[in-house]
């Protein structure tokens, strides 16, 4: 069986345990004691921290390999678990010392990484393989690309107040519909990005609620994101909110940024629009860096319809290892 063959294999068996397999779940934790035993059975020794982290060590490491194991509900083969199945495969093909990390609770806190820094347990290197779960790559017909940075996030709600007043009674030179005032606010936010920026409004909360009353109370998400603080600031005025929560954009570094440029010349490079465990070790002052494998279907992800090639899993996996080498050099 070839590398990229197992490694889909595995994904497989990931995937018949859940394809909900929400952070500290009975799932995620099935699929965690999984991956432990494919990580024995590559001769690396395990070991499990207070967060409920897996990681297999082989020596004194300073890089660490690896992703996460939760999905989202509904979610796909690909996101997180092949990041993890793909450093299990690296103790094939690389002899040197390293670690492969599955992090806990990704998709919904970061919260596996999040402790690591916290109790100040960090890696010099950190290297991630991962699906691009968006269709750049696809569309540029790129096998892989390198990620350099990871968007910023600007994450709040926006209030709309009106009158309930009767649906049937009340004329329409009549009424505040708190509605329609949030719809003007919607379009809003799909006008105010600039390319590579977006902005997604991803629940409307309407009060009453109900099919007889004008809307009195609209209550909106929004959710911005672009590559460079600045970039976000002009965003958010643009769209007009204040921001209950704002995450940093971060930047790759070398010598893991530069490790992938060499053994990828010419690769196309990518801001990512997700967040990653990659982002969380990278604010914290690690050196770390992404390649994105080719997501088929459009891009889709964080559903059922993700997918990658064996062929493009292949190449993911001897680009992982050329990197590992030139990192493990410096």
């Amino acid at each position: 069986m070839s590398d990229a063959s197992r490694v889909l294999k595995r994904l497989d068996e990931l995937y018949a345990i859940s394809d909900s397999r929400v952070g500290y779940s009975p799932e995620e934790d099935a699929a965690h004691r999984l991956a432990a035993i494919w990580m024995i059975d590559a001769g690396l020794e395990v070991e499990v921290d207070a967060a409920g982290n897996t990681f297999g060590r082989r020596g004194d490491a300073r890089t660490w390999v690896g992703s996460h194991l939760d999905t989202v509900p509904r979610g796909g083969r690909f996101d997180g678990a092949l990041g993890v199945v793909a450093g299990i495969e690296l103790a094939d093909r690389f002899d040197g010392p390293f670690t492969v990390a599955a992090f806990r609770d990704e998709e919904r806190e970061y919260s596996g990484s999040r402790a690591c820094v916290a109790e100040g347990r960090l890696p010099e290197h950190y290297l991630e393989l991962h699906v691009e779960q968006g269709p750049v790559l696809e569309r540029a017909g790129e096998p892989l690309g390198i990620v350099t940075a990871l968007v910023g996030h600007a994450l709040g709600e926006a209030t709309f107040d009106g009158h309930a007043d009767h649906a049937g009674t009340t004329p329409m030179d009549h009424r505040d519909d708190a509605l329609l005032k949030a719809a003007a606010f919607i379009q809003r936010v799909a006008q105010a990005p600039v390319p590579p920026a977006v902005a997604t409004v991803g629940r409307v909360d309407v009060h009453p609620g109900t099919r007889n009353v004008v809307p009195g109370r609209v209550t909106v998400s929004v959710d911005a994101r672009a590559a460079t603080r600045p970039a976000l600031d002009a965003l958010v005025e643009t769209i007009g909110f204040e921001p209950l929560t704002i995450i940093e954009p971060v930047a790759m570094r070398d010598p893991v940024l530069a490790a992938l440029r060499d053994a990828l010349p010419g690769a196309p490079e990518l801001v990512s629009g997700a967040g990653h465990d990659a982002g969380i070790l990278a604010a914290a002052g690690v050196a770390a860096g992404m390649l994105f494998v080719r997501s088929l279907n459009g891009g889709a992800s964080h559903s059922p319809d993700e997918l990658s090639t064996a062929e493009d899993v292949a190449l993911g996996l001897d680009a992982l290892v050329r990197a590992l080498v030139r990192i493990e050099a410096t």
